[in-house]
């Protein structure tokens, strides 16, 4: 075992997973650090998505291993086999792993304030009271002090999302998963959300998120890396990845390219 993986609180290594014929994880090795800002960037299809609903184990791997702070999540060993998860063990695990999704996924006839205190009562066994003080904590912290009784119906989609990030933040997992959470925004939304982000990465969460802001990874991310086909193809620090004279992968090179004329 190498000094990496010996520091490692995610630790996924020879990850496979197919739909049906189709191979869209082909042997995926990723290493996260407590504290690092891990972005994940590449086209669509490439695999970044169902990387993230792996860790999570929303998606069943087939092949390889994910560990998060030392435990193996979509699978135990049981007589010296490998065999899935029960839905009680995985409801254990995923308590540790926030996740914010692309759609929001609030419940729509909850306040934002009983969405981020559902998971806290049901999950982490906290009374109403605690939970009440938590989840005000957190939706003070992300800017909704004045919603705590709003409906998602009466929020925009950028205060829908800084509830879903709340949400998730206030059960204290070790690490937080996030998936293009800009993506179904707004443009004049886009920075409400990424402030937010950004303020957690500099409080010292965990994360890892995929996302097509290539400013905001180069800007926020310890490392970046660059997914293709299925595989990792470049990681590296945002300097090396971003940088022309770094580009060397013509994959990659011709991914920020098409980025580039987008955001233009």
């Amino acid at each position: 075992m190498s000094g990496n993986d010996r520091v490692s609180l995610v630790q996924v290594r020879g990850l496979t997973k197919a739909f049906g014929t189709n191979q869209v994880l082909k042997g995926v090795d990723l290493d996260v650090s407590k504290g690092e800002v891990v972005s994940i960037i590449g086209a669509s299809g490439s695999g970044k998505t169902t990387l993230l609903r792996c860790v999570n184990v929303l998606e069943t791997y087939d092949g390889g291993s994910i560990q998060v702070d030392g435990v193996e999540v979509g699978y135990a060993e049981a007589n010296g086999r490998r065999r899935p998860r029960r839905e009680r063990e995985l409801a254990r695990i995923r308590a540790d792993i926030g996740m914010v999704f692309q759609l929001f996924n609030l419940f729509p006839h909850l306040t934002a304030r009983d969405n981020v205190m559902l998971g806290l009562c049901k999950v982490r066994g906290m009374g109403r009271r605690q939970a009440r003080e938590v989840a005000e904590q957190w939706l003070a912290r992300v800017g909704l002090g004045d919603k705590f009784d709003s409906l998602p119906i009466e929020l925009s989609g950028g205060q829908q999302q800084r509830v879903g990030i709340a949400r998730a933040v206030a059960m204290s997992p070790k690490v937080l998963l996030l998936d293009e959470i800009t993506s179904a925004l707004d443009p004049e939304l886009v920075g409400e959300v990424l402030t937010v982000v950004r303020e957690l990465a500099h409080e010292g969460m965990t994360m890892i998120l995929v996302t097509h802001e290539m400013s905001f990874a180069r800007d926020v991310s310890s490392r970046v890396v660059f997914m293709d086909a299925g595989r990792v193809a470049v990681e590296g620090p945002p300097r090396e990845v971003f940088s022309a004279q770094a580009q060397t992968n013509e994959r990659l090179r011709n991914f920020l390219a098409r980025i580039e004329l987008k955001q233009v």
